[in-house]
């Protein structure tokens, strides 16, 4: 059975879909609040007219002054109405990158404005319209489903995160490539003035969540949500590339080599393995959904720093993160610098 979404109040569940959705499009230099202002001024040739209704309140107002001057209305608008809307459907997800992330992520679902108003734009209520709009949507949408970043990472949801530093919200995507599922744990107001400060943060179930000292993941992963909360704002980035990139069995394999005396990168190179088999590319799509195009970059690893730069984001600045230094990781320390070029202080490593 074919899934359907249906929208149709701005402010519903897919709302965002609505041509009355809050959505900013700026076309020669003026500014149009939603979609439905430029579609309803579009009826009208005269200027002074069309300003008015640009600059009207609301997108219900913008349709009821286009009712009020219904005389004016121009005479082939009937026949390029539809050319309008597709224009204006598509620069709103230009425009609004979070917005088009929305859009692909509602995958192959038949998209329906639900409009018992409306028989030619929506499905007239019983299903039985031609839903113009929901047409002109998915068009779009196959459009943007095939342009990177947006074809990198499906947005599934978001929701409160309490935590002893402080609350975050969390993201949750899901690698259109792999199907991994990633997290985004945003704090605070991420202002467009300063680049937030960010931490990509590769999952690490021995350090994260069972304590391990033989590295020191959770310890940076601790601090990094310590230093965003003590910063105002951020966002850890919480990638599920356990081991760098091999897995949990592989990594539990690894350590058993270096139980018996290699290192953390011969363990990788004896199991078959590069020394690090992560992939930030598709960081990007997190990126570009939370609206981030410059970064301070929370690591000491200088690989990461080269990933994001490769994916067009703006590296402000390297925040160095040297937490966890211990009797039974200090030769995994160690070696991440000698043989993986991690930038540690000399006296964080002796």
């Amino acid at each position: 059975m074919i899934e359907e979404i249906q929208f149709y109040e701005p402010d519903d569940h897919h709302g965002f879909l609505s041509n009355f959705a809050s959505s900013p499009i700026n076309l020669s230099g003026n500014v149009w609040p939603t979609s439905e202002h430029y579609y309803q001024a579009q009826k009208f040739t005269d200027p002074e007219l069309q300003s008015k209704i640009r600059e009207a309140a609301t997108p219900d107002e913008a349709f009821r002054l286009s009712r009020v001057y219904s005389d004016q209305v121009k005479d082939d608008w009937m026949e390029v109405r539809t050319a309008v809307m597709r224009f204006i459907v598509f620069e709103k997800f230009r425009q609004n990158p979070k917005l088009a992330h929305l859009l692909v992520s509602t995958g192959d679902k038949v998209l329906k404005e639900h409009s018992h108003k409306d028989d030619f734009w929506g499905d007239g209520g019983d299903g039985t319209g031609r839903n113009e709009l929901g047409k002109v949507l998915m068009e779009v949408r196959d459009y943007f489903a095939n342009l990177e970043p947006y074809n990198l990472v499906y947005f599934v949801d978001s929701a409160k995160l309490p935590t002893k530093w402080g609350t975050f919200q969390m993201y949750g995507f899901i690698e259109q490539a792999t199907g991994k599922e990633h997290l985004a744990l945003v704090y605070g107001e991420l202002g467009e003035s300063e680049p937030p400060l960010i931490r990509l943060h590769s999952e690490c179930l021995t350090g994260d969540a069972l304590f391990s000292a033989r590295c020191d993941c959770g310890f940076q992963l601790a601090r990094a949500m310590e230093n965003i909360v003590n910063a105002g704002s951020g966002v850890l980035f919480y990638l599920r590339q356990e081991g760098r990139g091999i897995g949990l069995i592989n990594k539990i394999r690894a350590y058993h080599l270096q139980d018996d005396g290699a290192d953390t990168v011969e363990a990788n190179e004896r199991l078959g393995f590069a020394a690090d088999m992560r992939d930030y590319s598709f960081c990007r799509g997190m990126l570009s959904f939370l609206n981030i195009g410059s970064v301070r970059l929370m690591t000491n690893n200088p690989r990461k720093v080269k990933a994001l730069e490769n994916a067009g984001i703006q590296i402000a600045a390297r925040v160095p993160l040297q937490e966890g230094n211990n009797p039974h990781n200090e030769n995994y320390l160690k070696t991440k610098a000698a043989k993986l070029g991690h930038m540690f202080d000399s006296a964080f490593i002796k």
